[in-house]
């Protein structure tokens, strides 16, 4: 579930700040404990401008992806203080709001709403309401629609090709029957050809994160999330006959992937898109857009473009600023967390090449030229997966227990990819491993 922008070159633009703008005597002290990478390094560039405008100091204390979760709980369990602004993740969030381990910022926004409704309702949905509260401001999106060489669906001699075989034209996918269509048409061995040229090397329809890794179920959640099920019921239990629907459909998808499918993650993926491997992706993060767009300079003739995935329903996740109920300095954190959220540094963000959560960044006309094309050219999609997906809200993510679930699923998803067990199987393992979480069926907030 956490995703990196990986770009030497976005890292780079970085510029180190100086000292408070003003003295300032005696500075609030906050700490913040966040993931290790692209969205520190940037965020901490802005962490200067609030400490100056605060009389403030934030301590930015830089963890592992591996390790976060596990670290913050353990400092909130205890009530140590440690950590006063804490970075969660989209399934993570009832948890630490259940248990009492981060403040409702409810109260906080009653004068602040128009920050808070910049926000997508399904990302707020998604990342910071739970039981009729705000609990923080998320601050970097990884919500997926779905990547596609645009240049290959164009192609006049692929459309004719195309619909001489499965009898309807060639186009952008909006089912997930057709998506597997694609997958099959666009395989290829070397020595047979793709848009009339001679492949020197074998080509596939699609790349797909079957690794050992969290993201095998975030691809997954589109197809789910798009037949109208879900992880989780309203019962809380996982509906068995649907996951095994959408999990063989996946599988059988594999026979179209690179035979590195099976180790591999987003990172993979977009590895083997930049090397001129596949024709598109599942459903992927757009967060990876800037990644993506390289492949137009590494495949002759390459044009990518970002798209909703089939039938408009993707994973929708980001990552989430929250304070701490063991803070000795909440109001403070507070202002850290809409600083952070808020339309100066998130456009600043945009800048640089971050996936923004802001509606009003979304679509800034600045962002939609030629020249933001290579770093901000999923900005368009992203805000129309959020009115796609307007009203929907997934069940695993208001459940209190969803983080562990979230931490459990790619056990049995994987283990049918690899071809261990069969998907039924792996559906019934997924069943009964919720259920043990649990202790039964899972509690669902309204």
């Amino acid at each position: 579930m956490r995703k990196s922008l990986a770009s030497a070159s976005l890292l780079a633009l970085l510029s180190a700040g100086g000292a408070f703008a003003q003295e300032c005597a005696d500075p609030v002290e906050i700490t913040w404990s966040t993931i290790a990478g692209f969205y520190t390094d940037a965020m901490a560039n802005f962490v200067k401008s609030f400490e100056d405008d605060n009389c403030a100091k934030v301590t930015v204390v830089n963890i592992d992806n591996s390790q976060l979760y596990n670290k913050q709980v353990i400092e909130m369990v205890g009530q140590t203080g440690a950590y006063d602004v804490v970075t969660l993740e989209t399934a993570e969030k009832a948890e630490f709001a259940e248990n009492g381990f981060i403040l409702p910022m409810t109260d906080f926004f009653a004068d602040k709403q128009e920050l808070l409704n910049d926000v997508s309702p399904t990302l707020r949905a998604m990342t910071v309401e739970y039981k009729g509260d705000v609990w923080g401001l998320p601050y970097y999106t990884y919500t997926a629609g779905m990547f596609i060489r645009q240049d290959l669906i164009d192609d006049a001699g692929e459309q004719a090709a195309f619909k001489a075989k499965y009898g309807y034209d060639l186009a952008d996918p909006t089912t997930w029957e057709q998506h597997r269509d694609i997958a099959e048409f666009f395989t290829r061995k070397a020595g047979e050809t793709l848009k009339g040229e001679v492949l020197t090397k074998d080509f596939y329809g699609v790349g797909l994160m079957a690794g050992p890794f969290p993201e095998i179920q975030d691809e997954l959640s589109a197809p789910l999330w798009g037949m109208g099920s879900d992880w989780l019921t309203a019962e809380g239990t996982v509906p068995v006959d649907d996951v095994e629907k959408v999990l063989g459909e996946y599988v059988e998808e594999l026979k179209f992937a690179p035979p590195a499918a099976l180790t591999v993650t987003y990172d993979g993926v977009m590895n083997q898109m930049k090397d001129c491997q596949i024709a598109m992706t599942h459903g992927f993060f757009l967060d990876q857009w800037p990644n993506a767009v390289k492949t137009e300079d590494n495949c002759p003739g390459a044009k990518v473009a970002a798209i909703e995935a089939p039938g408009k329903k993707a994973y929708v996740g980001g990552f989430l600023l929250a304070v701490s109920s063991s803070s000795a300095q909440p109001d403070m954190a507070m202002k850290f967390v809409a600083h952070i959220g808020g339309y100066e540094i998130q456009k600043q963000f945009a800048e640089l090449g971050g996936a923004s959560t802001l509606t009003s960044v979304l679509t800034d006309p600045a962002f939609a030229t030629s020249e933001r094309r290579a770093t901000n050219g999923q900005y368009a999609t992203l805000n129309m997966i959020f009115d796609s997906m307007s009203g929907f809200s997934s069940n695993l993510f208001k459940t209190p227990f969803g983080a562990k679930i979230y931490n459990t699923m790619q056990i049995p998803l994987q283990a049918a990819a690899a071809g261990q067990i069969t998907v039924r199987e792996a559906a019934e393992q997924l069943a009964a491993d919720v259920a043990k979480i649990c202790g039964g069926p899972c509690p669902i907030a309204n």
